[in-house]
Formats: C-alpha cells, structure tokens, sequence
C-alpha cells in the first residue's frame, strides 16, 4: 500500500515538472463555476449577485461566530438596562454577554460576539460592493439601461449604507468600504460626522432607482428594499444624526403614505413569531423560510430566537405555546429598573402582558398538558384546576433540586421573543423560523415624534403618533410631546430590539440609566412552595410565590460599571487591530477607540 502511494505521488510530481514549462497546460476551467469576468453581465446575473446580499443581510443577524449565542443579539441588546444576562449560575458560560452586560473589567476587545458582528457587517458590505462595482462604470454611471440592474445596485446601495450606518453607531470611525478593497489595503478610521454624512447621501442617492412599490402591501414588500423603508432608515440615520427637520420630512413620507399600519392591539404579541411575519407594522424584516435541503436545521442554522428559551431550563413543565427547552442554560429576565418603570405606568396593558409575565402569571395563566405524563391543568377527576390549586401543585413550578435560586432573576420572564411551537420549522423541536425585524412601523412613528419635540415644531402631530403607539399597547395616553414621555414609551415599546443602548449614548443618559450596573447586587429568584437553601427537597408549605433577594457579587468592586469614556464606543476587534495596526507616521492602519488601547 505504501508503495503505491509514494509512485503515486513521483507520478503526480513528474507531472507537474513536465507541464511547468508551459503555463497554459494548467488554465484548466473549473466544471460548474462562473469566471468572474463573464459573471457580471445579465439581468439575471444582477439578480442572483443581489439575492447573495440578501443571504448575507440574514446571516448578520444569525451568525454566532462559533459561540453559544447569535452575536447580534448580544451586541444589540447586552449593554442597555432592559435585561439580566445570566447562565446557569454566577460566571456561567456567557462568551463575553455577562461581561458586557455588567461592563465588567473582563469586557474587552476580544470579546467573540464583538469580533463576529463586526466582520459580518464587512462582510455584508463586500457582497454589496460586488453588485455596486460591477455594475457601475469607472464614471459612475450604471453599464447599460436595463432597469433590473438599476433596481438591483440601488438595493446594494440602501444595504451598504445600513451597515455603515451600525457600524458608525457601535464603533464611531471605523472604515468607510464604498468599493471592493484590493487585498493589500489597510482600511483606517473614518471620521463619525464624514461616514454619518456619506450614509445620508447614499440613502437619498439610492431612494430614487429602487422598484417603486406598486398598489397596496404585499407580504413580501416588507422582505425587501423598496422606497419607502429607504426612507425609514433614511429618517432614522437623519435622528441620529440630529437632522431633526430632515427626519420630519423623511420619516413623513412614510407615514403620510398610509402604507403601514400599527397592528391591533390584541395581535401585538404576534408580531415577533410567524403569525405576524409580512404583517401591516413590518417595514423592513428578514424572512427565514424552511428548506429540508439544508439539513436537520431547515436553513443551515440556529435560529436567533432559540437560545431565547434557554431560561425556562429550570421550570417542570412548559406552557404549551412555547417550545422546550433546549441547550445548556442562560438566563436572560427583565431587569428590575425596566420591570419595576413599566408596571408602574402600564401594569394590566396589552403590551405589558405581551411582553413579561410575572414567575406567578407563568405558573397560572398558560395552558400546560402534561408533566411526565400528568395532566397538569387538571385534577384526577379531570375538572380544571383552580389559580389556587396551580400555586399549590408541586408539579409546576421551578425545579430547584440543582440550585435553589435562580440567578439574575427580578421574578418576571420576558415572553416577546420566546419562541413559540407554532414558530417550529417542520420535524423539529428546537429551530424556529420567524422572521428576524428590522425595523416597524412603532418605531418610524416614535423616530417621528423624537424629530418633533426636538425640533420645536409640529408637536401636535408628534403628540397624535406618540399616542398612536400607546393606544395600541393599550397604555395611557400622554398629555404632551415631551422627550421624557417620546423616551418612555421608545424604552416600553422597543425592549429588546436593540435600539436602547444606542439610544441612552445618544441622549447622554447612559451613564444615569445604567448606574445599576455598578452595584455590588444582582437579583436572585426562588420560590416559597420550597424552603430555601435545601435545593428543592423540602416544600414550605406555601404557595409558589416570587421572592427576591440580592447578592453581593464583588464584580463592581473589581471594575464594573458603565464608564462614558470607554463603554459608549465597542472596541474594534482585538484581530483586526493586531492585523492592520494604526501607523501614525504613515497615517494607515485601525486606531483603537478611546479607553480600550
């Protein structure tokens, strides 16, 4: 056998040293691939480069980077002071996600989920750079009058500028990619106001080729780039930039055009499961759609929402609207702060419900089938369980026989994005296929009423579309447009979507709202149908019950805590600095942001 393989191998190089005399015996044209050169041509060719950015735009918000958690979730919403992130215990695996979440002295560059967002944004941009560049002459000017690739390198263009536009938000000056890079480059910062300044113009340089939308909506209006969520991102990149006149206009065209509408009230938790995918709210969503062909997962993926689950790992038995629970533990809860605000403006509201249930609500007031068997909503003569029978059934519940608390746990379980049965992909128990938002009507509404009251001007109107979304939610309504009142109901309305942290860095509030953070104390829920501190073994008695206590952690002693000279900026990945440096003397290279050096 070894024989054989080493006359293989003197065949092989006898080969190559009688063909090195001449190049062209080695073109050999790969079988069933494109050449590069003959590839961007077509209509159809614009069409199949465009939907690889629409594949790529999805992955962004599902890619992990080979951590436990899609990384967008955690870059979007760990920092702000919405939610508890938790393992099983106290410096449970979290890949970084604690570390953010309490602004740790651990938190830094290196930091997985930071690395894989930011490469995925580039990476996004690479494949619209591809359509952009080879549909565009040297000039600028589209190659040929075919209006199919107008429509398509418009829709690269409203995508690229999107992903700069994140990027300018989390990183401040990073690199401004407005071509495909030859592989020599050393891509440097950006200033923030330039690339702020060159997404604007990109959106309303773009807005003018793109498929106008014909009639009323479609379901798949919302899957797409169309005019008017270009100008939606447009009004928002326009607040962000504190062009308040300019957001009014955008944001405006959109409202004025009676294209999208709120959804009722009683269909408000539909809105983040496949129930209301392609809905009237939905601007702009990615639309996750099953393929056995991909295997045992449907699409070649973990959905974002699954690991969403993960904090009911400790419950006995699960409502039956929602999945199992799957994996190894992460507990992601309401923070007190947010929980403790809410019920105090809007405790029995549509939304409140919607959106957190209390560890009693869990145990009450969703239907279960069975536990191990067993009934669990009904008696043994089959009559339907009673509120007070449930609180006292040792068959629901928390099972505390590994740990008798829960960590990171104010008592209430955020119900918007745990996933549903209905959300299951077919044959699965585990991936959900809903579909991943990027932005919704609520927000281009609350974006409006924001340029308003910061402007000074139309404040009737910003009040009437403040009020739109609170009557919805089925909250009071407000009595004038105030910031405070626009803050509140965006913090309410938009929990977990990943607008918060970027919202209390813009408005200077980051450093007030997230003090919490710097305190030596985290929550820790247990239940009073047990004694507590006997890991289950004992029941008290009592009926299942919330009952908090804080801890003394230590981590805040040791360096935690928000600090507005490091933490309103992510720092630029630790690999990409290592690998394309700041060279000040030729004024090339990556410069690290301030307090992360």
């Amino acid at each position: 056998m070894k024989k054989n393989i080493i006359l293989g191998l003197s065949a092989a190089l006898a080969l190559l040293f009688a063909t090195s005399c001449d190049q062209n015996l080695l073109n050999i044209q790969q079988k069933g691939v494109i050449a590069y050169e003959d590839f961007y041509q077509t209509d159809e060719d614009a069409k199949s480069a465009l939907t690889a950015v629409y594949a790529e735009f999805i992955n962004t918000f599902n890619n992990s980077g080979g951590v436990n958690n899609p990384s967008w979730n955690v870059v979007a919403n760990a920092c702000g002071d919405e939610l508890y992130w938790g393992g099983g215990k106290k410096n449970g695996s979290s890949e970084g996600a604690q570390d953010m979440n309490e602004f740790r002295n651990t938190y830094d560059s290196t930091i997985k989920h930071i690395k894989t967002t930011y490469k995925q944004l580039y990476t996004l941009i690479y494949k619209c750079n591809l359509v952009i560049d080879n549909f565009y002459g040297e000039n600028g000017e589209l190659l040929g009058d075919s209006e199919i690739k107008k429509h398509c390198v418009a829709e690269a263009r409203v995508i690229r500028a999107w992903a700069h536009f994140i990027l300018a938000s989390y990183w401040g000056t990073p690199p401004l990619e407005d071509h495909v890079l030859p592989g020599d480059a050393c891509p440097t910062n950006c200033d923030h106001q330039v690339l702020m300044d060159w997404v604007i113009k990109e959106y309303k340089e773009a807005i003018p080729d793109l498929d106008p939308i014909k009639g009323d909506k479609k379901t798949t209006d919302s899957y797409k780039i169309n005019p008017l969520n270009a100008y939606a991102l447009l009004g928002k990149a326009q607040v962000f930039n504190k062009d308040w006149a300019g957001a009014k206009e955008s944001l405006k065209k959109v409202i004025d055009s009676n294209f999208y509408a709120l959804v009722p009230g009683e269909q408000i938790a539909d809105l983040f499961h496949v129930a209301g995918d392609g809905c009237s709210e939905k601007v702009l969503e990615m639309n996750y759609v099953y393929n056995d062909s991909f295997g045992k997962y449907g699409a070649g993926k973990f959905h974002y929402q699954r690991n969403q689950a993960l904090f009911l790992r400790m419950f006995k038995a699960y409502p039956d609207v929602l999945i199992k629970e799957e994996g190894w533990g992460n507990n992601c809860a309401p923070t007190k702060p947010f929980v403790d605000a809410m019920m105090a403006h809007e405790p029995n509201s549509l939304r409140r419900k919607a959106w957190f249930a209390s560890y009693e609500e869990m145990l009450t007031d969703y239907s279960y089938t069975n536990f191990k068997g067993k009934n669990v909503d009904a008696n043994s003569d089959g009559t339907p369980m009673t509120r007070e029978q449930k609180l006292m059934d040792p068959n629901r519940g928390l099972d505390f026989n590994k740990y008798d608390e829960l960590y990171a746990n104010y008592g209430y379980f955020f119900m918007k994005f745990m996933p549903r049965a209905s959300d299951l992909i077919p044959n699965n128990s585990t991936v959900t296929e809903e579909n991943r938002i990027v932005m919704r009507y609520a927000e281009v509404l609350l974006l409006y009423a924001e340029a308003c009251v910061m402007s000074g001007s139309d404040l009737d109107k910003g009040l009437i579309e403040l009020n739109r979304v609170a009557q919805r939610a089925g909250a009071p309504l407000y009595d004038a447009l105030t910031m405070e009142n626009v803050k509140q109901e965006k913090w309410f309305e938009l929990a977990w979507e990943g607008t918060r942290f970027l919202d209390l860095v813009r408005w200077g509030d980051a450093a007030d709202k997230l003090a919490f953070r710097a305190h030596d104390e985290t929550p820790y829920l247990f239940d009073e149908f047990y004694v507590h501190g006997t890991k289950g073994k004992e029941m008290s008695g009592k009926p299942h019950k919330a009952k908090v206590i804080f801890k003394d952690d230590g981590w805040g002693a040791s360096g935690g805590g928000f600090r507005a000279d490091k933490h309103s900026l992510y720092p630029f990945p630790f690999d990409v600095i290592e690998l394309n440096p700041w060279n000040e003397e030729k004024g090339v290279g990556l410069k690290q942001n301030p307090g992360w050096e």
